[in-house]
């Protein structure tokens, strides 16, 4: 039911259930580069099994680095890039994946070593932004080409150190379009002795905190636990404070290093029902819900979910600085509007002023059949919408995948 070319059926029914959220895959990426560099035992607990971690970890040991597995916790046994002497290849090609931090995080990491490294990624990351990430390297003397320089026997980029690090002043990045690239650096060269500019920093500021947090965390000790993923955990909130209610087991405190930890504070600025204990955070929707307006620049991921919010909160919400939402795996600001008019949403996107407004209601449609863009979080949103209407057909099921393993059984009722 849930493959790549079947609809997954979406039932419209109350929203009751207890459930367990995966963990983080943003910490989980970090925690591998560092892990990677550090080798001796450097021990990652609760690990994330979304696609790009698990991907990720792959290309690590394509690359040479030697790592123990039992259940969620990974140890690495020897580092990056002395690991380089345990393959006898001098060209090693890398299924990447399509994964932002994977891409972004493992260009960085591989800047370090001797041999031609090709990545071969898939979806659409190779139409995503790359060159803020890429002109930093060649600085530092890093050979690479693109499928743009030469033919690359469809290779989308091939690099080669080692980075040499003999730059008088920092090292500038542009982070305009992402935090990413500038995440990617700094984990990558957290040995070396380099100082970074990062500039016109605009969105996800809390993403390179996160960075920052997990480096300080990781510098004396040798381990690092992966936290739940709190991206994940605003598809089963939204869902609860407007139809039903929930208990996540799993998550006893908001975690101030991700950035969409911040829909706690929303949902209760919106008069949410939602609450800490001892048995997790459960939220319902005894509360009615006041609209909101917000700057999603800070946590872009959450835009899809909110904009689900709107949509079923009567009044009108704005949201502002969505542009960033085009670099992602789709053009998220498109594909939001697409599944605004499929479900009749009052909606007035400026484009000059950047924001959206959109005039929630509580009517409901007749059940449909659902085709959004290949992006993780458009079909999780696409799901919200369905389930709060009558249901009906989502296409692309297989997405989910990518960040919120399981996302279809954790989301079914159970009570």
């Amino acid at each position: 039911m849930n493959s790549e070319n079947s609809l997954y059926r979406v039932q419209s029914q109350p929203f009751k259930n207890d459930l367990r959220l995966p963990s983080s895959k943003s910490h989980s990426n970090r925690a591998l580069i560092i892990g990677a560099l550090r080798g001796k035992n450097f021990t990652v607990e609760n690990l994330s099994t979304s696609t790009d971690v698990v991907t990720l970890l792959a290309c690590l040991e394509k690359v040479g680095l030697k790592i123990s597995k039992k259940d969620s916790t990974i140890i690495f046994l020897n580092s990056f890039p002395d690991c380089e002497s345990d393959t006898l290849q001098e060209i090693i090609d890398l299924q990447t994946g399509d994964g932002g931090t994977t891409n972004r995080f493992l260009l960085a990491l591989l800047s370090l070593g001797k041999k031609t490294y090709r990545f071969f990624p898939t979806e659409k990351i190779s139409e995503r932004p790359i060159l803020d990430l890429i002109n930093p390297l060649k600085k530092l003397d890093v050979e690479i080409k693109t499928e743009s320089d030469v033919r690359l026997d469809k290779a989308w980029i091939s690099i080669k150190g080692p980075a040499q690090f003999s730059l008088q002043q920092p090292l500038e990045i542009n982070c305009s379009k992402s935090t990413q690239f500038a995440s990617a650096l700094k984990l990558a060269f957290c040995q070396k002795s380099i100082q970074f500019e990062f500039k016109n920093i605009k969105a996800s500021e809390t993403y390179l905190k996160m960075t920052d947090f997990v480096l300080a965390e990781t510098k004396n000790r040798n381990i690092f636990y992966v936290p739940v993923d709190f991206s994940s955990l605003s598809y089963p909130l939204a869902l609860a404070i407007v139809e039903g209610q929930v208990l996540i087991e799993n998550c006893h405190e908001v975690d101030p290093t991700q950035s969409d930890s911040k829909f706690i504070a929303l949902i209760e600025k919106m008069g949410g029902d939602i609450s800490f204990s001892t048995n997790g955070l459960r939220a319902s929707s005894k509360n009615k819900l006041t609209p909101f307006e917000v700057d999603i620049s800070e946590f872009p991921d959450l835009a899809p979910t909110l904009a689900f919010l709107a949509s079923r909160i009567e009044g009108e919400s704005i949201l502002h600085h969505l542009e960033i939402l085009r670099f992602k795996e789709s053009d998220r600001l498109e594909e939001i509007i697409k599944i605004l008019k499929l479900f009749q949403v009052d909606f007035d996107y400026n484009s000059q002023a950047d924001e959206l407004k959109i005039t929630g209601s509580f009517k409901k449609i007749l059940p449909i059949n659902v085709s959004t863009a290949r992006d993780h979080r458009i079909v999780m949103t696409a799901y919200l919408f369905l389930h709060a209407n009558s249901g009906g057909g989502l296409s692309h099921s297989d997405c989910v995948d990518k960040s919120f393993p399981g996302f279809f059984k954790v989301m079914q009722s159970s009570l």
